[in-house]
């Protein structure tokens, strides 16, 4: 059985490890560790071995040896962070002695090998042996990192914390084309949105973008040639004077709840524009898919993904069915991000001029595969994660 060792308990829960958030259990502020820094919150990954039954324990560090990981669970990783100045004395003996693993456990996309690089000279700084140090990412290209393992995590997460029913599958007709929702405005995205909405894809589709414009993010930092488009980038800035659209009356912090969902996105169209967190995965060369993507497949929707390189494929190796035989996802094998954006868009204003309520009902049978395959138990998932990382600090 892993053995997990946590700072302190408060009401017999474990409180994050490192976390300077003051909260008890059950109140709305034990839900705000991942608003504050330096951002530990409480692991997730325990909730999905409690909903695998996969048995495990929690220690204090007494008992804790190397067989033991330190879990540190992070909802935004900042390049500010010591987390070794963090750490309690009794930890840091523990590392120094080796009779302790660190495992950073993380939601997002950022590029591994730049953390894996900070964390390496931060263990060095405290003398501290870096292969002591392992850490999951949800971006792929952690498998190719010493020390690191990837585990797509907001499937497990979107399952666990979205309660409502799946939408059955249903041959009604349809009033929308197209669900295309953005709720953070990113530059990329915004070239995207404008493309769609210079054509009139707004006028027949669920479509949404940034309630809130007051996001600052730098115009070059686009992955798109936006120049290589003409006139695109002249139609983004007129999208954006003509923002923010909305689809329905929720704010933008309702939309952030993995909890939310608005029936009539995935009932009442047929497509779900898929537009992802990151088109370059910070210039990491992997796959990041977030609940943006499961959201359709759990409410059988069929969709198209303006995303990472390779995503479609790593659908199809968890299970997942891509509707092959009528939608074209030859654009997920180009590296090129421009070349790729500009093939996905192809794509979709080609569908936008087909037949999509038979081209809805004849992905029937890989709708509902997808959403039976997303419902069952992620059982295998979490214990081939708990398998790798114990084998990484020869647990086994």
């Amino acid at each position: 059985m892993v053995k997990f060792c946590i700072d302190r308990f408060v009401d017999d829960r474990p409180y994050p490890n490192l976390a300077l958030w003051e909260a008890k259990p059950y109140t709305p502020e034990w839900r705000k560790f991942s608003q504050n820094w330096p951002f530990s919150e409480s692991v997730h990954f325990f909730e999905y071995l409690d909903n695998c039954d996969i048995p495990y324990e929690l220690v204090g560090w007494t008992q804790a040896d190397r067989s033991t990981l330190y879990p540190i669970s992070v909802s935004y990783f900042d390049f500010g962070v010591d987390w070794f100045d963090l750490m309690p004395s009794a930890i840091l003996d523990k590392l120094r002695s080796q009779s302790l693993t660190v495992w950073f456990f993380y939601s997002e996309g950022d590029n591994p090998q730049r953390i894996k690089d900070h964390l390496f000279q931060q263990s060095l700084r405290h003398g501290i042996d870096p292969g002591l140090i392992l850490f999951t990412s949800a971006n792929s290209a952690a498998r190719s990192i010493d020390g690191f393992t990837h585990f797509v995590d907001d499937e497990c997460l979107y399952q666990l914390r979205n309660k409502h029913d799946p939408l059955p599958y249903h041959e009604n007709h349809r009033s929308r084309k197209f669900t295309a929702l953005v709720r953070t405005h990113k530059w990329w995205r915004a070239t995207t949105m404008a493309r769609f909405w210079s054509q009139g894809l707004h006028q027949t589709s669920y479509f949404s973008y940034a309630q809130d414009l007051a996001v600052q993010e730098n115009e070059e930092d686009n992955p798109i040639e936006i120049d290589s488009f003409d006139d695109l980038r002249e139609t983004t800035y007129n999208f954006l004077s003509h923002c923010p659209f909305r689809a329905d009356s929720l704010d933008s912090q309702t939309h952030n709840l993995y909890a939310s969902t608005v029936v009539d996105h995935f009932s009442d169209s047929y497509v779900n524009i898929v537009i992802e967190t990151h088109m370059d995965a910070d210039q990491s060369d992997g796959i990041f898919l977030t609940e943006k993507t499961f959201k359709p497949i759990k409410h059988c929707q069929p969709f198209v993904i303006i995303g990472t390189a390779g995503s479609i494929q790593m659908l199809r190796d968890m299970g997942y069915r891509t509707f092959d035989h009528v939608i074209d996802h030859s654009y997920d094998l180009v590296k090129n991000t421009t070349q790729r954006w500009d093939m996905v868009c192809r794509e979709i204003e080609r569908l936008s001029g087909t037949d999509l309520h038979q081209l809805y009902k004849s992905c029937r049978d890989d709708l509902i595969w997808n959403q039976k395959l997303f419902m069952t138990s992620h059982y295998e998932r979490v214990s081939i994660l708990l398998r790798k990382i114990t084998q990484a600090c020869n647990l086994s």
